[in-house]
């Protein structure tokens, strides 16, 4: 048993070098957590995402204003930095799954903007032609649970990445419009608590085949 769990050991710290963990954070690194990252990864290269770029950020990367969050990962506003939401329409009636009225999107929007959920319903309501267009009452978006949420994507709050999650086939992905308005790069969650995911917008989209809408509103 000792051997097999010296083996073990040996496997993950591989690949943890392989996933260029940084050393003073391969001890806290856990196998659940190596798997999160590897998903994510794997996803990105499958994609032939060419401008990835990852980033480890300090422990306290999440006490920092948004400004200073955007020097530790090079960006050159704030306005660059989203968040992955996995929302969930609690009046869907589909039995099949529909991407164009799913129960769960995973919603990209900007930390300096706030989700919408009445845009959201109408944008996604919107989805569908108009002869097949459902009532407004059949759509009411709500934040998942914490469960669903790490059931779905796979991924721990402040980690979620629209990339390699566990129900990637059934998740549709929405980026709100207003990023590629305002941004031509754009950073994200990258499996990991500490680790962050900066793409081109253009190469997002195409690599996810996201719907681009209007989902988002300034933050005043």
């Amino acid at each position: 048993m000792e051997k097999l769990a010296d083996l073990e050991a040996r496997v993950q710290n591989l690949e943890k070098i392989k996933l260029k963990i940084p050393s003073d954070k391969q001890g806290d690194v856990t196998k659940d957590e190596i798997s999160a990252i590897s998903r994510a990864r794997h996803h990105v290269e499958s994609k032939k995402c060419y401008s990835a770029s990852w980033k480890w950020v300090p422990k306290d990367y999440y006490s920092k204003q948004l400004d200073q969050r955007s020097v530790i990962l090079g960006a050159r506003s704030p306005m660059q930095l989203c968040k992955a939401l996995l929302m969930e329409n609690r009046s869907v009636e589909a039995k099949q799954f529909d991407r164009l009225n799913a129960q769960f999107y995973l919603v990209v929007v900007q930390y300096g903007a706030e989700l919408n959920t009445k845009k959201l319903e109408i944008e996604v309501r919107a989805l569908k032609p108009l002869q097949e267009r459902l009532e407004a009452s059949k759509f009411n978006f709500r934040l998942a649970s914490a469960e669903d949420n790490d059931r779905l994507t796979g991924y721990v709050h402040n980690s979620v990445t629209p990339f390699g999650m566990i129900a990637q086939a059934t998740v549709p992905i929405i980026l709100a419009s207003a990023v590629v308005k305002d941004i031509k790069f754009m950073f994200m969650g990258g499996g990991h608590v500490d680790l962050k995911l900066g793409m081109a917008v253009d190469e997002f989209v195409k690599a996810t085949g996201a719907f681009v809408l209007d989902v988002s509103d300034s933050r005043r």
